[in-house]
């Protein structure tokens, strides 16, 4: 089975694979982690595969006289292009493992693009996909900018048609008003009316309600998590949602 991870720039989507992945070894799991990011400097893993030896941005910017914002989209296009020899490598063996996927930094370049949705869609034809949004829980010092990345796990699932677990990382970077904020985001979206209330006005009020209404909706379907990748805290939890998800859709060995 696969196991997407996915996020905003600096949700903590590289330091999730890392220790998640280390805890899931140590209570007995097979994982295998996959690198596709070609952007990253370094990982604080050890990936059974990495695009880099492939590709890189910087090696793209270079051969293509492109920028880095050009060479993010040849590096989507390459990865496509690339998949079937991608795929062919054993760390892509979906059924004796979880295999963690570690998505590029930009979201919008692997996950909003066609060039993704067809890797990903090549990845399901193998075996059970889902992906885990991270959102960052410092965020939560704008409501308007919270819900509105929170809700962005429910267009990634749509863009994807597969099953997306929100999570909510570095929950130990926020105070005690700030958790309870985000608590009620996750568990009791319908109270953020009056807050959303106090914090906005006008047309940003209206669509920050509108997301909330959606994340409610969405929300009866996919259990929620808080977690703090940098402590380990709540990663029980993400392993169980990840298995009511799997089983959804396959089976988790």
């Amino acid at each position: 089975m696969y196991l997407l991870v996915a996020g905003l720039a600096g949700s903590g989507k590289t330091t999730l694979v890392a220790s998640y992945s280390k805890w899931l070894r140590e209570n007995g799991h097979n994982v295998r982690v996959v690198n596709l990011d070609p952007g990253a400097e370094t990982v604080p893993y050890k990936p059974d595969f990495d695009v880099r030896n492939l590709f890189t941005v910087v090696d793209i910017m270079k051969k293509y006289n492109l920028g880095p914002n050009g060479a993010l989209l040849k590096a989507s296009e390459l990865l496509l292009e690339k998949s079937d020899e991608i795929l062919a490598n054993p760390a892509f063996k979906p059924y004796d493992a979880i295999v963690f996927i570690d998505t590029p930094g930009q979201l919008e370049v692997f996950m909003f693009r066609a060039e993704g949705r067809k890797f990903v869609r090549k990845l399901l034809r193998r075996a059970p996909t889902i992906a885990i949004f991270l959102v960052d829980a410092q965020l939560c010092s704008n409501v308007g900018d919270f819900v509105s990345s929170w809700a962005l796990g429910l267009f990634l699932q749509i863009k994807l048609d597969i099953p997306v677990i929100p999570v909510i990382n570095k929950i130990d970077l926020v105070g005690e008003e700030e958790r309870k904020l985000i608590e009620a985001i996750v568990y009791e979206p319908e109270t953020l009316k009056e807050v959303i209330v106090k914090k906005l006005r006008g047309l940003d009020a209206a669509l920050a309600e509108d997301l909330v209404k959606l994340v409610a909706d969405y929300q009866q379907s996919m259990r929620p998590v808080m977690v703090s990748a940098l402590r380990g805290d709540g990663f029980e939890d993400l392993f169980s949602v990840v298995h009511e998800a799997f089983c959804s859709c396959g089976d988790l060995s």
